[in-house]
């Protein structure tokens, strides 16, 4: 079974990692794949004693960093008690309820884990919600795990 983990590095997040550790323990042969998506970044106006290029270069720099620590605290979770599962990482920029959707698509994954940050409805109408979004745009199951 491949399962494409989608995480922000939220407590919610973490939930769905556990939840996917306990789910991946219990199955024949499992694929994980976790994907961490990057925000589109526009600059604000700098620092006048900074050049926008070295900003925009240490900002660039803060968020990949950010990324990879929150794919490889991710992987940790998942890896208790599974030790021998395959688990590939990816890092993308954009929007995260369509590159989620994509990856899901392009790796043919036969569900996807979410966490829910718990948004009521003026929260999800406000905010967007990435896991209602994913839920009624992926290609596969979705597993939208809540914050026990």
């Amino acid at each position: 079974m491949k399962i494409l983990l989608a995480t922000d590095g939220s407590d919610y997040a973490r939930e769905a990692a556990a939840y996917c550790g306990e789910l991946v323990s219990g199955l024949k042969s499992p694929i994980v794949k976790i994907i961490t998506v990057i925000d589109n970044f526009t600059p604000m106006a700098t620092e006048p004693f900074i050049s926008p290029e070295e900003f925009l270069e240490s900002v660039e720099k803060e968020i990949q960093e950010n990324a990879e620590n929150i794919v490889h605290k991710t992987e940790k979770i998942i890896r208790i008690g599974n030790e021998d599962v395959p688990i590939e990482k990816e890092i993308v920029m954009g929007s995260a309820k369509k590159i989620i959707v994509r990856a899901a698509e392009k790796w043919n994954a036969d569900l996807i884990i979410v966490g829910s940050h718990g948004y009521g409805f003026w929260g999800r109408a406000l905010l967007g919600s990435v896991s209602d979004s994913v839920v009624h745009h992926a290609p596969c199951s979705v597993l939208v795990v809540r914050k026990r």
